[in-house]
């Protein structure tokens, strides 16, 4: 019997599996226990040439709070290397999120300690308010976005963008690209953008920038990379590339984002990819929070594994959810459109996408594939088992009864699912 612990909210909890159901257990690798995350920084960073950022405007982007990136380190590590630079501008690239929440007040405290202890002339603080900022027109992607942007962005002559990477269920890969569409653009071009999420081919693995011909088709992912063309005009934008699992530094790359992009995409397939023949039952967690912190943002762990569960099978997630289904505008888009009937649900967001709506979209199409998808949730059960969920109290319980129905179940378990991309083995 095997003692299995899922991570939930900000605690875990735990199954007990028999040994001869359990097909694979997956999760993403592990850090090497004898390389501190500092001297993994250390070597990337050793190719930063300090003329770079000479007497230059640098803007350093970096993802919001709700993202468990470790910026204190990286802080810490990267302002050393900008002492030359004539001015330094933090901006922190939430997208559609929330800009005022004492996550970001954090963000921006540690970068300022960071930069006096650096000896920085000078650096100032924005957070991209989707709400609240100025926003300039840059053009028109060939996908028909308009590209209104940030004007902050404007004060840049070089840009350094710390960027955690993995696997990202509609934009291919969480990269230093999706900082500009949609981290610093308007509503109204984040929506045209993400609309394209409903296209099969705008899915995890797939970039332009792909080594892989065969993996470099994603319209959304596309888009992105043509908007921040129109964004940052003649500006080079560098990166800070990290691979991370539960905060801490597996491996960095620091350089020119077209020159490093696309091994930077092969890293990340090795760390999170992997094949796996498709299971009667899935266990999946995203990873406790902030992985799970809503509904909104923990479902992209079961687009991620999908492929894990068989068609008609069944799911077990584990989903703390403290802060509930997400935003307002999320449970308006999100939660309001699921609580149709499936088949309604796929039609009206076929017919009118709003900002949001993909992720019912993908959600009833999977509900639509499976048997069960029971949660375990701090949701009311109500509201759960109004959007096609099965809500559960007792995970042991429910687990039991589906294997008291076939004793022979196979069963794939996921941890850190949020970072992992499962891909069907092929049927020999």
């Amino acid at each position: 019997m095997a003692t299995i612990k899922m991570a939930y909210g900000r605690a875990s909890l735990t199954l007990l599996i028999p040994d001869k159901n359990i097909l694979n257990e997956i999760g993403c690798a592990s850090s090497d226990p004898t390389t501190s995350g500092e001297r993994v920084l250390s070597e990337a960073l050793k190719s930063f040439d300090t003329d770079l950022v000479s007497n230059r405007r640098v803007t350093v982007l970096c993802d919001d709070y709700t993202r468990p990136t470790p910026r204190a380190e990286i802080f810490k590590a990267l302002f050393p290397k900008l002492s030359t630079a004539r001015a330094v501008d933090l901006v922190i690239s939430t997208g559609t999120h929330a800009a005022k929440t004492p996550g970001n007040d954090d963000i921006i405290e540690a970068a300022e300690k960071a930069a006096k202890s650096a000896g920085l002339r000078a650096i100032e603080s924005f957070v991209h308010d989707v709400n609240g900022s100025v926003f300039i027109h840059a053009g028109q992607t060939s996908q028909g976005t308009q590209v209104r942007y940030n004007r902050v962005l404007d004060r840049a002559e070089i840009f350094i963008v710390i960027s955690d990477m993995k696997p990202h269920y509609f934009a291919g890969y969480s990269n230093p690209i999706k900082h500009f569409l949609p981290g610093c653009c308007d509503f109204s071009a984040v929506e045209n953008n993400h609309s394209m999420a409903l296209d099969p081919k705008s899915s995890f693995g797939r970039h332009p920038l792909h080594p892989d011909p065969e993996r470099q088709n994603n319209p959304l992912a596309l888009d992105q990379l043509e908007a921040m063309g129109l964004i940052v005009g003649d500006r080079s934008v560098y990166a800070v590339h990290l691979i991370t699992n539960e905060g801490q530094i597996m491996d960095a790359m620091f350089g020119e984002i077209f020159n490093t992009l696309p091994e930077m995409f092969r890293r990340v397939d090795g760390y999170f990819g992997e094949t796996v023949e498709p299971a009667d039952i899935a266990i999946v967690t995203p990873g406790g929070f902030p992985d799970d912190e809503s509904l909104y943002t923990s479902q992209r762990a079961l687009e991620l594994t999908a492929a894990g569960v068989k068609t008609d099978g069944r799911v077990l997630f584990f989903s703390a959810c403290e802060n509930g289904i997400g935003t307002a505008k999320a449970k308006q888009n999100f939660y309001d459109r699921l609580v149709l009937p499936l088949a309604d649900v796929l039609k009206t967001i076929e017919e009118d996408y709003v900002l949001y709506a993909h992720k019912a979209y993908k959600f009833a199409l999977m509900i639509q594939k499976l048997k069960t998808l029971a949660i375990k949730s701090e949701i009311a059960p109500e509201i759960l088992a109004a959007a096609h969920l099965t809500p559960i109290e007792n995970p042991q319980q429910i687990l039991n009864t589906w294997l008291a129905e076939k004793p022979d179940a196979t069963i794939n378990i996921f941890h850190h699912a949020n970072k992992l991309a499962i891909y069907e083995k092929a049927k020999s």
